[in-house]
């Protein structure tokens, strides 16, 4: 198997042009690791590829891609309760707008809790894998 994606990959590379295959500047090499710099957020780390802009204005707790560093599961409890609070002042104060954000981020926020809380309590049991070759197996009844 490594032999042949080994060979697919030699084919596809001399279809290719050669400059493609460049070493990097070290400009490029300081640029592409700063990226992952960029990428660290209060709560964990941004999850989003390489030279993409924030699609949530940097809204993380609304965000899919960020991933919650487990420490950080009490910041996350704290600005659950905070946005509660802000929810219950913008439904007194009529603010509509404000309602329907904050709880469109407070479904995230609770989403990723729940994730957060359950995950470390599930065991996942992969099982063997069977080596056993396919042909000739005889099926049990």
């Amino acid at each position: 198997m490594i032999t042949h994606h080994r060979a697919f990959i030699a084919r596809r590379r001399a279809q290719r042009p050669g400059e493609e295959y460049r070493d990097l500047t070290a400009a490029e090499w300081d640029e592409f690791l700063a990226h992952f710099e960029l990428r660290k957020v209060a709560l964990g780390t941004c999850g989003r590829d390489y030279g993409t802009p924030c699609a949530h204005e940097n809204a993380c707790v609304r965000c899919r891609l960020l991933r919650v560093d487990p420490h950080q599961l009490p910041r996350l409890e704290e600005i659950h309760a905070n946005l509660a609070d802000r929810l219950q002042e913008a439904k007194e104060q009529g603010w509509l707008g404000e309602v329907a954000a904050i709880e469109t981020t407070m479904a995230a926020a609770t989403q990723k809790l729940d994730a957060m809380r359950t995950a470390g309590n599930a065991t996942v049991h992969l099982g063997m894998p069977d080596t056993r070759p396919a042909a000739g197996r005889s099926r049990a009844s």
